[in-house]
């Protein structure tokens, strides 16, 4: 018997060292007995790799990705609980699609589980199989039926359903609106035939933390799913975010627009005014000086006093009493033939000599208004040219939210012109406004911006270059004399070098001159 032995243990130990890594763990684990995940390694005994001590100082098994509906039974192995499959098991598993199928007659799958019912005239038993019954014919059930005591009652296959009116149809019952739900507080119920299920709340994702599943804050400033506008800055909330414009800017938020009135002028513009005066202001009401001489009803030259020729001037002395009752003596003794006619000398003597009526032509005051052109968002009708060489297209900027009208260098050739037009409504032409616009010119030779009237031959604007070729601000006044531009051309003009960018972005228009353009173009 010993010579048996030991040829067994000598072909046990060649077996092991020919085996490799996984044979030796088997084989410590085998020495150790059946405690799963200890290793015997020389004579201490361990965790084996993929298990960790838990506080009762025995060893499970670790799954990276956790098991939602399962334990963990080996390194990164999950065991499901009936019902659902997969790696996580975190998938329902259809188990009326299996076969053998679970069910009879008829089988509705649910969260990881499903229900059996059998057609009219059988009863369902608790195997999933399907008896016949007459009794059960005669009821006409939509799910089957049973029998207790002699009565025949239909039944429902889920707990989420409940007998309608006629006792033999089902209908569903409403977990969400009734507060039978187990939806946590962080989770909102969404109801569904016969049952329902637990989703994040809006601005929540489902994730891993922990070792668990959780609904966790969806950050949309970070992740670029905010509507904020592009003057606006986004500070994320629980669930949510808000927008706040930024200085110089007034709004909700989500629509920014330049303060026309402002001190503190928008950084897109330029930074903070210091000690500039504002050309578009208000001034201050002044209180009118009470006359000191008597007006007359017709002394008015429009809205200006003009004075009468029997005004009374200061120091001149006044005529005797005695002169004063001869000429009343005179008007008594002449005789008006009617009382209730009067002459051109009887309207003067009243109303004092008359005075010529002049017409005055005066100019409307213009509304004040800032208008947002911007192209992802604005308010204003952009149309391009179809008599130009080719066509602005459109390219985002690094986030990859916001995009601008560019011309790239690689398209076209030498001398091609790209023109968009904007069209100006009544409310822009009713007098001189600024216009406010980003741009950049990127590459060498790449080619020229214009802005330009349709009521002007002439470039307003011209610029073939950029300061470290990166977006900058630029103010232009437009103002006329006699007819008022109904658009403004923006052209882009195609130069000899090759690649490179002409970009433009953040259009704005506002009622006035600017206030950094000292000489308005007409």
């Amino acid at each position: 018997m010993q010579p048996f032995v030991l040829i067994s243990g000598v072909f046990l130990l060649i077996c092991i060292s020919s085996g490799g890594a996984d044979a030796q763990r088997q084989y410590r684990q085998v020495l150790t007995g059946n405690q799963p995940g200890v290793c015997r390694y020389g004579r201490r005994l361990e965790c084996c790799y993929g298990w960790k001590k838990n506080s009762k100082g025995q060893c499970e098994a670790q799954c990276d990705h956790g098991c939602k509906h399962g334990e963990c039974v080996g390194p990164n192995k999950c065991k499901c609980f009936p019902g659902y499959t997969g790696k996580t098991c975190s998938q329902d598993l259809n188990e009326c699609g299996l076969k053998p199928r679970p069910c009879e007659h008829r089988c509705m799958n649910t969260y990881g589980s499903y229900k059996c019912y059998c057609l009219n005239g059988y009863t369902l038993m608790s195997d999933g199989s399907c008896a016949d019954s007459r009794t059960c014919s005669v009821a006409h059930c939509q799910y089957g039926c049973e029998e207790v005591q002699g009565e025949i009652r239909c039944l429902c296959p889920s707990s989420g359903l409940q007998l309608g009116q006629d006792q033999r149809t089902c209908v569903d019952i409403d977990e969400c609106v009734t507060g039978k739900n187990l939806c946590p507080y962080n989770r909102q119920c969404v109801n569904t035939f016969g049952s329902y299920f637990c989703k994040c709340q809006d601005g929540f994702d489902l994730k891993y933390v922990d070792g668990k599943y959780d609904c966790v804050d969806n950050d949309e400033c970070i992740a670029g799913t905010h509507k904020c506008s592009h003057h606006a800055v986004c500070l994320n909330t629980q669930g949510s975010y808000k927008c706040r414009c930024k200085p110089g800017f007034r709004g909700n938020g989500h629509e920014c627009s330049v303060i026309p009135d402002s001190q503190l002028k928008p950084d897109s513009l330029g930074g903070k005014l210091e000690n500039e005066e504002i050309k578009n202001t208000i001034p201050e009401p002044v209180a009118t000086i009470s006359p000191k001489t008597r007006k007359q009803p017709f002394d008015y030259d429009g809205e200006v006093y003009i004075g009468s020729e029997t005004e009374t001037v200061p120091g001149e002395e006044f005529p005797e009493e005695e002169e004063e009752e001869e000429e009343e003596e005179e008007e008594d003794n002449h005789l008006n033939p009617r009382g209730d006619v009067f002459t051109t000398e009887d309207f003067e003597s009243v109303f004092g000599p008359a005075t010529e009526l002049k017409e005055l032509q005066i100019t409307p005051v213009q509304d004040e208004f800032i208008m947002d052109c911007n192209f992802d968002q604005g308010a204003c009708e952009w149309v391009q040219d179809k008599s130009d060489d080719m066509d602005w297209s459109v390219s985002y900027h690094d986030t990859g939210l916001q995009y601008y009208m560019a011309m790239n260098g690689l398209l076209g050739e030498r001398n091609d012109v790209a023109r968009i037009k904007l069209l100006l409504n009544d409310r822009v032409q009713q007098g001189s406004f600024c216009l406010t616009f980003d741009y950049r010119v990127i590459g060498h030779n790449v080619g020229s911006l214009r802005v330009l009237l349709d009521n002007n031959a002439y470039p307003v604007w011209e610029q073939s270059r950029s300061r470290d070729q990166g977006w900058q601000t630029e103010l232009v006044t437009v103002a006329w004399k006699d007819e008022a531009p109904e658009s403004i051309f923006f052209e882009a003009q195609r130069g000899a070098g090759i690649g490179g960018e002409i970009g433009l972005d953040n259009v704005v228009l506002t009622s006035g001159p600017c206030q950094d353009d000292v000489n308005p173009i007409f």
